[in-house]
């Protein structure tokens, strides 16, 4: 556990110095194949890119700045082991996406309810302080989207005094541990929406003796703090 004002280790260097071990001790091969048949996702014929390969490569490749290619070229030496049948070099991206886009929207959130699950399971006491209270923090940001008509359309683009932007946003509000660094919430919408609504949706996922620290714009959100596990 990290104490308030503490920097943590980081995703990045956990993988640099132990692979993906540590975070396999949580999401282990057992839980994507039991989610991959759960959400109908298991391949039908033998592959290189499992699911389980498919979903490290989306969640490495998250932690680069770099462009797709550099990124799955990194995140592929952290993974190749994984694969069920030898294979050769990198996974080009066209190759990647083909794969990732049989992975369901049910696979994907069944995936995330086992992460935070096994998480809590396993780390709870880590996120309590003085033994009882769990710290989380709730905030928000407007994140980028990949430029194209069905993320305008559905995100919207930002505009100030020069315009409206050519680029989409999203806006993006998050539960975390204090401690931890884990986020046990999120909802992701379109910029129509404000953070103090998708707050709303947060909330219900608190429960006795959660402790939250916001920012005073939030405590102008009516009703919410009326919420009993608050």
């Amino acid at each position: 556990m990290s104490a308030i004002g503490t920097t943590r280790v980081s995703a990045r260097t956990l993988l640099e110095s132990s692979g993906l071990s540590r975070f396999q001790a949580i999401l282990s091969s057992r839980e994507f194949d039991r989610v991959s048949q759960q959400t109908g996702c298991t391949p039908r014929r033998p592959s290189p890119q499992t699911p389980e390969v498919v979903a490290w490569l989306m969640m490495l490749v998250a932690l680069h700045t770099e462009s797709m290619t550099q990124g799955l070229i990194r995140a592929w030496n952290w993974v190749c082991h994984l694969c069920p049948l030898p294979h050769r070099g990198c996974v080009t991206e066209e190759a990647f996406c083909q794969a990732r886009s049989k992975l369901t929207l049910a696979f994907w959130r069944t995936l995330w309810r086992r992460l935070r699950t096994r998480y809590e399971t396993l780390f709870d006491t880590r996120m309590l302080w003085k033994g009882r209270l769990r710290v989380l923090a709730a905030d928000g940001s407007d994140v980028d989207v990949p430029a194209c008509p069905e993320m305008v359309r559905f995100f919207g683009c930002p505009k100030n005094d020069k315009g409206r932007s050519r680029r989409p946003q999203g806006r993006l509000v998050a539960l975390c541990s204090v401690f931890t660094g884990f986020c046990l919430a999120f909802k992701f919408v379109s910029l129509r929406f404000t953070e103090h609504r998708a707050l709303q949706h947060l909330i219900r996922q608190l429960r006795k003796n959660d402790l939250v620290l916001l920012d005073r714009g939030f405590f102008s959100l009516p009703g919410s703090l009326e919420n009993p596990a608050t």
